[in-house]
């Protein structure tokens, strides 16, 4: 009985996020432009906070001068630029990508590996938390002592310059952080990372 639900919401948040990304806003942009609250839009496509109708009406309207009924009638069209709301073109002239918010990202996805597949004293390696990482993240520098959550860790390369620095988890990353990562990050790719460490439990037992 509630397919139908997923299936509408679903296709929402997949026309919500093929608009964002055409045009090249930021999630927090679209907070701002549509007058919601910090990180409410990446609440919403990563359905961790329900889709109200005010909220996505807002969206549409502001963002992308759309009405909700146009948006769902899109069927894989995209509005042209110059039907923007005014702020919006000015806001993306010259713009090529996203603009990258790569150190947060890291950030949010090495806290939600660490805090699922590490037990208090193991031992973290940055190899086997590249196997995790989404593709285009797999290359960037990983510093744990770097990041807001070094205090869980203990450096036990004893001072020595090797070219891959291991840690020891010494305590819990805190729940607050670790909402806050999964609100940021890309919701397909924490879906399968679930997914993966859910079925490796199993095979466990």
């Amino acid at each position: 009985m509630d397919k139908p639900v997923f299936d509408e919401v679903a296709s929402i948040i997949e026309l919500l996020e093929s608009l964002r990304k055409h045009f090249k806003l930021e999630k927090n942009e679209v907070d701002r432009l549509a007058g919601l609250k910090a990180g409410q839009y990446s609440r919403m496509v990563g359905r961790n906070q329900k889709i109200d109708l005010k909220s996505l009406r807002d969206v549409c309207k502001k963002v992308y001068n759309l009405t909700i009924k146009e948006l769902l009638n899109l069927d894989g069209k995209i509005p042209k630029e110059d039907n923007l709301p005014q702020e919006i073109r000015e806001l993306i002239i010259g713009r090529d990508t996203v603009r990258s918010q790569e150190k947060l990202d890291l950030t949010s996805y090495l806290i939600i590996i660490i805090a699922k597949h590490y037990k208090i004293h193991d031992i973290i390696s940055n190899k086997i938390i590249r196997l995790y990482l989404p593709s285009n993240l797999m290359n960037k520098s990983i510093e744990l002592g770097k990041t807001n959550i070094k205090h869980c860790f203990e450096d036990i390369n004893n001072g020595t310059e090797i070219k891959r620095k291991v840690y020891k988890l010494i305590s819990p990353v805190s729940n607050e952080l670790i909402k806050k990562a999964r609100e940021s990050v890309d919701p397909t790719w924490l879906k399968e990372f679930d997914e993966k460490l859910n079925e490796s439990d199993s095979e466990k037992e």
